[in-house]
């Protein structure tokens, strides 16, 4: 018992330490693949745990849901088989398998014994410190990404972006590690806590994210208003509104830290057209969980690229990616099990219900704009949650 226990706890250490290098630990093999460190570590993390609790494994709240849209996502693959070159479909394939695997990190968590379960908040606070240090240190020393470009990397400068190494999904991270340390503070009113809920913030700020400051705005909103605390809500609203505005006045300036910027909005408008025409040839099961970049090619929708495009892959918004992915019926299947983590998060009436319900709906919200339901460290940061909340 004592030596299982130790293993699954490094195992876990690893995870998060890997979480915390972001984008920086990754091998790009060519255009349509790419491994991360974290997928390998989750990878570790997933398999010898099974190994390890496969005697005493319980169904988790979330087990169904879980199921039936990963089949829908392998039927849609397999549905799409003739449509695609057989480098093409391994490609697509490794993505479903990496979905499946990134959700076997719920099922882990959720069947931890308690002790190590009480150790995993303080864990990820740390790790998350670290990403928010790194950001730090980033924006000061390292505010331009442009020579990064050639390798598919957009041209952020002057933006905290920290390891993920692009400011709106560094952004995202942060309100949901935002909203995860408000709820700790809340709990136990330890100020180490509050302090870090506030560098958060300004973190959060300094990416120039409007996303994220939706997010933020929208996750904060439905928090408080679970808890009761119209008046927090007031302050924080009065405190981070002319912050912003400062900043964007004196701070210094490029397209990217320009609030009223309408380029990346308007480059957002012809891709969700394409994924709805996309999606109208294949209303039923999608093009295949996760085709979508050879089904653009295909259509004539793809980019002409000079060099590596990280976002040729999908589109930004998740929820078209989804309907274009895996049609109706996987649309369908994933609002179902969304629904399900709503409902199970609204029954335990806690502090870490509000956590769940204001990160998701959050989520819901960013996910409109940046393809983040889809993004790995947001969905590895959401199964440990999950799982993490479960008994």
């Amino acid at each position: 018992m004592a030596k299982r226990l130790d293993l699954q706890k490094y195992l876990l250490i690893i995870l998060l330490l890997t979480f915390s290098l972001g984008e920086v630990a990754r091998i790009q093999f060519s255009d349509t693949i790419a491994i991360k460190a974290l997928d390998v570590a989750v990878f570790l993390f997933v398999i010898p745990s099974v190994v390890l609790l496969r005697s005493r494994f319980k169904k988790s709240k979330l087990t169904n849901p879980i199921l039936i849209f990963s089949s829908i996502e392998s039927i849609s693959l397999l549905v799409n088989m003739p449509n695609l070159k057989a480098n093409e479909f391994l490609v697509s394939l490794l993505y479903l398998v990496r979905w499946v695997t990134y959700a076997g990190a719920y099922f882990i968590v959720a069947n931890f014994e308690t002790g190590l379960k009480k150790k995993i908040p303080n864990l990820l606070v740390a790790m998350g410190g670290a990403i928010l240090s790194l950001g730090f240190v980033q924006y000061l020393l390292y505010p331009d990404l442009r020579n990064l470009y050639y390798l598919g990397w957009d041209e952020h400068l002057y933006r905290l972006f920290s390891t993920f190494l692009d400011p709106n999904f560094a952004g995202a991270f942060f309100v949901l590690y935002f909203l995860f340390v408000l709820g700790l503070f809340m709990k136990s009113k330890n100020l180490v806590y509050g302090f870090i809920a506030t560098t958060a913030a300004v973190a959060i700020i300094l990416t120039f994210s409007r996303s994220a400051y939706l997010m933020l705005f929208v996750g904060l909103f439905t928090f408080m208003i679970l808890q009761r605390k119209k008046k927090l809500l007031l302050i924080f609203v009065a405190l981070f509104v002319p912050a912003i505005v400062i900043l964007s006045a004196v701070g210094f300036k490029s397209e990217g830290t320009n609030l009223l910027r309408i380029t990346s909005s308007g480059a957002r408008i012809p891709e969700a057209r394409n994924a709805l025409a996309i999606f109208g040839k294949n209303p039923i099961f999608g093009v295949g969980f996760n085709a979508y970049q050879f089904a653009s090619e295909r259509y004539g929708f793809s980019k002409t690229k000079k060099y590596i495009d990280h976002s040729v892959a999908g589109t930004d918004n998740s929820f078209l990616f989804v309907l274009a992915t895996t049609g109706a019926v996987g649309l369908i299947a994933y609002l179902y099990l969304w629904s399900k983590i709503i409902s199970f998060a609204k029954s335990r009436r806690n502090i870490f219900s509000a956590v769940i319900i204001s990160s998701s709906v959050a989520l819901f919200v960013g996910s409109l704009f940046v393809n983040s339901l889809f993004y790995a460290f947001i969905m590895l940061w959401m199964w440990i949650l999950l799982g993490l909340f479960e008994d």
